[in-house]
């Protein structure tokens, strides 16, 4: 999220020097939001937090805002072309229906043990899917 933010500090200070695009900024919001979700606000600094009661308080918007991130991502791969869609392959598919579920799920189900393994299944497919990525791109 630094980097996120790092980043929109640079396009507002270069402003004359970057062309905005729609489709970034887009990516760039849905991350802000739902990076904001997952804490509490700053005025709440001085007050005990349990992070889970905060957790399953707000999963439903956070969870929420990253079905959409998903539904961004399949949109922005689509606006480049069907070649490139089709290029990514099958995993590309499975993934990107995984992912969208995985998170539908999670913003209607308030069950423990869901949540727990879609972490770290979320964890492992997103590491699994970067290395293919990387790997293809060498």
């Amino acid at each position: 999220m630094t980097r996120v933010l790092a980043g929109v500090g640079e396009m507002l200070q270069a402003r004359s020097r970057r062309r905005l695009y729609w489709v970034h900024a887009i990516w760039v919001t849905i991350l802000y939001l739902a990076s904001i979700v997952l804490f509490p606000p700053e005025s709440s600094l001085d007050e005990f937090v349990n992070y889970k009661t905060h957790y399953y308080s707000n999963h439903r918007v956070f969870f929420v805002l990253f079905a959409v991130f998903s539904r961004v991502d399949f949109v922005d791969t689509l606006l480049k072309g069907i070649s490139h869609l089709v290029a990514l392959g099958p995993l590309y598919f499975i993934s990107s229906i995984l992912f969208f579920a995985g998170l539908v799920i999670a913003a209607i189900t308030r069950n423990e043990r869901y949540h727990q393994c879609y972490a770290i299944f979320f964890l492992a497919q997103t590491t699994l899917i970067s290395f293919n990525l990387f790997r293809t791109l060498i």
